[in-house]
């Protein structure tokens, strides 16, 4: 692959396993040639931790600063965020944005949208009266807002609500409530934002069999005019990049013609 890029990955200074430095040096490894750290950014919900504080935020910054220096005649290196829809910081002074929304809010209860299948369920029955298709309305419509709210310049895991729904085991991603929420959702966002990215995290962690967003989203974005970016979401350095020449051909078959890449000078196409 020419212009190989991730700019979706996270170190131990959130929930990752690697310092950055050796994820950038996996990344070398793996033959990037423009690489990004994202971390999470910090939220208002009172139990979601091992994100950014205020304390480090700047040791963050500092460090991909002398790692940029330090490898710069082996790849590019940029220090991004991932900006939750509930973050309480400004996302400021980074090189790049990933919009992302991991909460619902409901009856004045916030949830983690991905808890495991486990507290998926006992979101849905608790919450929702067991209705998983209303729990994924409200996702939906949460996600719909991300890319206002967060001023960010990639979407992240849209369809995030499916990550543990491998086979069907939680609802039925055919369904016509859940595709109806997925595209009014898709069509808001893209009001603001074009550039979502395509994410092979939970194949890698969850053994998932498909990307975010689904292949049927990636087919609808790609008829409504948006723009993909390729992404690992690796919180490990030996997910970086991962199927990343599958998704390739995955979004050629789609429809896409191209992908982007972040350069010094801004986001660019990567022929498909």
């Amino acid at each position: 692959m020419t212009g190989l890029c991730d700019l979706h990955a996270h170190t131990t200074y959130c929930d990752g396993a690697d310092s950055c430095e050796g994820m950038v040096l996996a990344a070398i490894e793996a033959g990037l040639e423009v690489f990004g750290i994202s971390e999470h950014s910090r939220t208002s919900v009172p139990f979601d931790t091992g994100n950014l504080t205020a304390e480090s935020l700047p040791r963050y910054l500092a460090e991909m600063r002398r790692l940029r220096e330090k490898y710069a005649d082996k790849i590019t290196l940029f220090a991004g965020i991932e900006q939750d829809r509930l973050g309480d910081m400004p996302a400021d002074g980074f090189d790049y944005v990933i919009g992302s929304t991991h909460f619902i809010e409901e009856k004045g209860e916030f949830r983690f949208v991905d808890d495991g299948r486990d507290g998926q369920r006992e979101t849905a029955d608790r919450l929702f009266g067991g209705d998983f298709y209303a729990f994924a309305e409200k996702y939906f419509e949460t996600e719909a807002s991300v890319a206002r709210v967060t001023h960010c310049g990639i979407v992240g895991h849209f369809d995030l609500v499916n990550k543990n729904n491998e086979n069907g085991l939680l609802f039925d991603t055919s369904h016509p409530r859940y595709r109806a929420a997925a595209i009014s959702s898709m069509s808001e966002i893209l009001k603001t934002q074009r550039l979502f990215e395509v994410n092979t995290g939970a194949m890698y962690r969850v053994g998932r069999g498909e990307q975010y967003p689904q292949t049927w989203l990636l087919r609808e974005l790609s008829e409504r005019g948006g723009e993909v970016i390729l992404s690992s979401d690796a919180h490990a350095a030996g997910a970086l990049a991962y199927k990343f020449p599958e998704m390739e051909e995955l979004l050629r078959s789609v429809g896409f013609k191209h992908r982007k890449v972040l350069t010094p000078q801004g986001f660019a196409d990567i022929k498909l």
